[in-house]
């Protein structure tokens, strides 16, 4: 009987060291620990269509914030180059100059066949002449006349010594002559060249009542075929366009 007792002591020192030291149970983690993020989360079956719908839902909102957002910016700039269009408004143009009134009317008369309405303006100004080909830089009197008289001996019997400017510059320039085609005006520079002197080409203009045609445009700086205007058989015109005076409107 004592034997049993004992074993059954025995028995009973084992168990209790056996659940104290080998049988330890995990212990939860804590309620604010972080989860490793090298860890993928698995997500059950039940939660994965909750979760991509989610995604799509916040992406579908991206994407309308993005359009109204383009919309918006697209609206403003087209606003902006209404507004610039509106401000700037068609362009007065003055076209010119022109001789005479035949010639600033005929150009009147070939823009209104276009269906432009334009208006005649008559001002002060330079008026082209011409090309001129001349040879400046005698020093005296007597070298001008020793080169018109060579210049006549070998056939440029056209020459004289100018007398447009002041009286030095009168003195040191030969006009060889004014001509409207720049061909004829190159050829006799070239034959000036040919006997040694230094020619040259020059625009001569002439103080006087010149006319302007001021005309609308819708393009600021249009591409305006002068040939076409005020081209009256016999004349030859230089002109040119430009911004109309203030109060020309």
């Amino acid at each position: 009987m004592r034997a049993l007792a004992l074993l059954l002591f025995i028995s009973n020192l084992a168990y209790l060291g056996w659940a104290t030291l080998i049988d330890v149970r995990d212990t939860p983690p804590p309620s604010g620990a972080v989860a490793d993020p090298n860890v993928q989360r698995l997500v059950l079956a039940a939660e994965r269509a909750s979760v991509v719908a989610t995604a799509a839902a916040r992406s579908q909102k991206a994407r309308t914030e993005r359009s109204a957002k383009n919309a918006s910016s697209d609206t403003e700039s087209a606003a902006s180059g209404s507004s610039a269009a509106t401000e700037s408004g068609p362009q007065c143009i003055s076209i010119g100059p022109f001789q005479d009134l035949t010639s600033a009317a005929q150009a009147s008369a070939t823009l209104k066949s276009t269906g432009r309405e334009s208006r005649q303006r008559l001002e002060q100004g330079q008026l082209w002449v011409g090309y001129w080909v001349s040879v400046p830089g005698f020093a005296k009197r007597e070298d001008a006349e020793r080169a018109v008289a060579r210049l006549k001996q070998n056939g440029i019997t056209d020459v004289y010594i100018s007398l447009s400017g002041g009286e030095a510059e009168a003195s040191n320039i030969v006009s060889l002559g004014v001509f409207k085609e720049s061909e004829r005006a190159q050829r006799l520079l070239n034959e000036a060249k040919d006997l040694g002197f230094a020619a040259q080409i020059s625009d001569r203009t002439r103080a006087g009542s010149v006319y302007w045609v001021d005309a609308e445009f819708p393009e600021p700086e249009p591409n305006i075929d002068f040939s076409t205007l005020g081209a009256l058989p016999g004349k030859i015109l230089r002109l040119e366009q430009r911004a109309c005076p203030k109060g020309a409107r």
